[in-house]
């Protein structure tokens, strides 16, 4: 008698678990001016929401852009610095929302000023079809010649109040990914035939 109880609390207790709001850290390297990474994160009730960068530092890197869409890629905001009251530094991307909706939310992250280019996700942005540079040769419009800053490709990613929070593979990458697990497939058959 006491199993299917304890087994019912333990349940209860992990469904509790998932439905709360957690904080995520994300970081990682853009390569290219033109390069946008993707994070998909969700909301399981209305919450206080917070997102920031802090990968700035002091001018190492790059000036990020942030891009927040719904759940069906229309554009809801576009946050440009502001992360001096979140945490971040001086040309770090910020923003506190105070009640965001429950559902499905799509940011990105690029290097100012890569904009979007309309109100949905599919319109594209500001950097698409221009040659790749590399963010250490890159002189972004920020740049300051004198101290050479705004090199460094790291990225870092904060978000508070989510429930769920994951970066989006690359096409490429995802190909590469599942190439690979084929190709792992098909030895495996081999070995086992």
């Amino acid at each position: 008698m006491l199993r299917p109880r304890l087994t019912g609390l333990l349940l209860a207790a992990a469904t509790s678990l998932g439905a709360q709001a957690a904080d995520y850290s994300f970081s990682g390297q853009l390569r290219y001016h033109t390069d946008v990474v993707h994070i998909d994160f969700s909301l399981d009730s209305a919450a206080q929401v917070q997102l920031w960068t802090d990968s700035w530092q002091d001018g190492l890197n790059f000036d990020p852009l942030l891009a927040l869409f719904d759940g069906g890629h229309a554009l809801l905001q576009l946050i440009d610095d502001g992360g001096d009251s979140l945490g971040g530094g001086y040309f770090d991307a910020g923003l506190g929302l105070p009640q965001l909706a429950a559902g499905h939310y799509r940011l990105t992250l690029g290097a100012s000023p890569n904009n979007p280019l309309g109100q949905h996700l599919s319109d594209g942005f500001e950097f698409d079809g221009q040659t790749p540079i590399a963010i250490a040769d890159w002189n972004q419009p920020g740049y300051d010649i004198n101290k050479n800053d705004q090199k460094g490709s790291f990225w870092q990613l904060r978000l508070n109040g989510v429930s769920q929070a994951a970066v989006v593979p690359e096409p490429g990458s995802l190909a590469l990914m599942l190439a690979g697990l084929l190709g792992l497939g098909v030895v495996g058959r081999r070995r086992a035939g």
